[in-house]
């Protein structure tokens, strides 16, 4: 009775699986039967019969993906059918689920010496040993394969990449230009000799296989994007965006080009066309998070902050970005002066995330608008105390203990700063505005001086020691020469009002009037340059612009010092 189930069994499954196996021993001629057989003999004691069995388990286990059974199934296979080549290729492939690639190449060179003109076995074979980086072989292989069957198009696209690997660039492409002039539609051929012109330096060459690649393919995705990359490289922008806009009129759903161009768009400060293809990538993907979250920070760069806003609330739902969802949503709010929800979004922000120092940073910036200094200067603090060694951040801790009137605090914050970043230039200079603060112009000047050394054309810093000299009168043609330095490489009011300023010391007033007058204009609520205004109006006798400019400074800081006696000193009679 068991035999009659096991013979009912077997002849279910191969009912079943009749198509799978088709070099299979069970293939073979019937044998022929002992003398005197006149009844039933169980198949399965036939090693045909439990091979194929045997196969049929390794097909179900490995449709579960339970290859390490699968596998010892098949061997058994093997065990019982050493025969049928096609058990063995199934187990060499089978081999490969489990990285066994050593026993997969033993049991395909046994296949070979079986069957020498086995194209599978020889393409596999070849592959293993050129992923194992013995190209020679891999050739060799792929060369026994192709004899065999020479119009195989994957088999000569291999045997090109092995001869590239071999760094026989010159060989590949003699057999791919071949392939290409039998088979003009060969794509993929067409694109290998692209990259292998590239790889030789002949960069005419590949631009013309990539020309006639897109001739002919004008929507093949992967040539645009190397060929417009390859433009872009050459800097031949109006080339590439021609390209590119070619590519999706053919082909409007080309999403990967449509972001190249909107990258191109970007370096070329293009933003709003860069964001109406990022925008169209999005129509087309709208599920796809990363393009979403781009968009976002093109909001945030073109200051677009509630439309940003909505963006990153939306990433933020989907529990996306290791806490930059966060920060960049936290920057949108900041942008629109929503201080208070921009701190209780960024707050939750944990060390674990990449982000973490700098959304620390930004919360002390939202704390000291929100007038909670010592929340901002406790959270910068904390950074430095995990070591976390960043210069903008004893840039502003610097700033913020300045802000609340801790000198002695802002210079040891700087000077912590400077020990780990001896030749910043902001923490330099922000050294020397503390030092000159405290009193001691002596040490800000060096430090000035300093800067200099490290960067000649330092705006602020030549416009301090020019306005030093201004101050005491000395060194005026220097201080000219330095302030005038510093006015071409930034304009500020500042600066301008140091120029004017020696040149009132220089007895230049026409001079000193039109920068003065500017400086004003440029900074119409410094009362400093109010001063200095009046100060010049005075000398050229214009008592009564003087005496405005004197009260307006007077206004603006009623302790201004000697600003008072200055206007009380001015005649009784004035000019009208």
């Amino acid at each position: 009775m068991t035999n009659i189930i096991s013979l009912i069994y077997s002849r279910f499954f191969l009912l079943l699986f009749v198509g799978m196996l088709p070099a299979c021993a069970l293939q073979k001629a019937p044998q022929p039967q002992p003398a005197g057989f006149d009844g039933y003999r169980s198949e399965l004691a036939d090693p045909e019969a439990k091979a194929f069995y045997a196969y049929v388990e390794f097909r179900m286990l490995a449709a579960e993906n339970r290859w390490e059974e699968a596998i010892a199934a098949l061997q058994r296979a093997v065990t019982f059918d050493e025969q049928t080549p096609y058990l063995r290729m199934n187990l060499a492939k089978a081999l490969l689920h489990k990285d066994q690639t050593d026993e997969s190449i033993v049991l395909l060179r046994q296949i070979l010496e079986q069957q020498p003109d086995n194209v599978e076995g020889h393409e596999l074979l070849g592959d293993l040993l050129g992923y194992q980086g013995d190209n020679e072989a891999a050739v060799e292989h792929y060369r026994q394969a192709l004899q065999v069957d020479p119009d195989n198009e994957m088999l000569r696209m291999r045997l090109a990449m092995a001869y590239g690997r071999l760094g026989q660039n010159l060989k590949a492409i003699e057999l791919l230009e071949k392939m290409i002039a039998e088979q003009p539609e060969a794509k993929l051929a067409r694109l290998s000799l692209a990259r292998f012109y590239l790889e030789i330096k002949e960069t005419d060459k590949a631009s013309a296989a990539f020309q006639q690649l897109v001739e002919r393919y004008p929507d093949y995705q992967q040539a645009v994007l190397e060929f417009g990359q390859l433009l872009e490289r050459q800097k031949l922008f109006a080339e590439a965006f021609s390209l590119y806009r070619q590519a999706i009129k053919e082909n409007p759903r080309l999403v990967m080009i449509r972001q190249q161009l909107a990258m191109l768009y970007l370096r070329q400060n293009r933003k709003a066309e860069a964001l109406e293809q990022l925008q169209s990538v999005r129509q087309l993907m709208p599920g796809n998070l990363q393009v979403t979250g781009r968009i976002g920070l093109l909001q945030l760069d073109m200051e677009n902050w509630a439309v940003a806003e909505a963006d990153f609330r939306q990433l933020l739902e989907t529990g996306e970005g290791d806490g930059r969802n966060r920060y960049y949503l936290g920057l949108a709010l900041l942008g629109q002066q929503k201080y208070q929800q921009a701190i209780e979004v960024m707050a939750p922000i944990d060390d674990s995330s990449p982000v973490f120092a700098e959304a620390v940073i930004q919360l002390a910036y939202l704390y000291r608008q929100s007038g909670e200094l010592d929340k901002a200067i406790g959270g910068l603090e904390q950074l430095l105390a995990q070591n976390i060694q960043r210069p903008e951040i004893y840039f502003y801790l610097t700033s913020y203990y300045a802000d609340h009137e801790q000198l002695d605090n802002a210079a040891d914050a700087v000077s912590r700063g400077l020990k780990q970043f001896p030749d910043n230039i902001d923490l330099l200079y922000q050294s020397a505005v503390v030092q000159e603060k405290k009193g001691n112009r002596k040490m800000a000047l060096q430090q000035m001086e300093q800067i200099l050394a490290i960067d000649p054309g330092h705006a602020e810093a030549l416009n301090f020691i020019a306005y030093h000299h201004a101050e005491k009168g000395t060194r005026l043609e220097l201080a000219l020469s330095q302030a005038k330095q510093a006015l071409t490489s930034k304009k500020t009011g500042y600066i301008v009002d140091t120029l004017g300023w020696i040149y009132f010391k220089m007895g230049r007033y026409q001079e000193s009037r039109q920068q003065l007058e500017e400086a004003t204009s440029l900074l119409p609520e410094d009362p400093v340059i109010l001063e200095h205004l009046g100060d010049l109006y005075r000398a050229l006798m214009l008592w009564e612009d003087a005496a405005a400019a004197y009260r307006k400074s007077l206004e603006l800081d009623p302790l201004a010092v000697g600003v008072e006696e200055k206007l009380e000193a001015l005649p009784l009679e004035m000019d009208k």
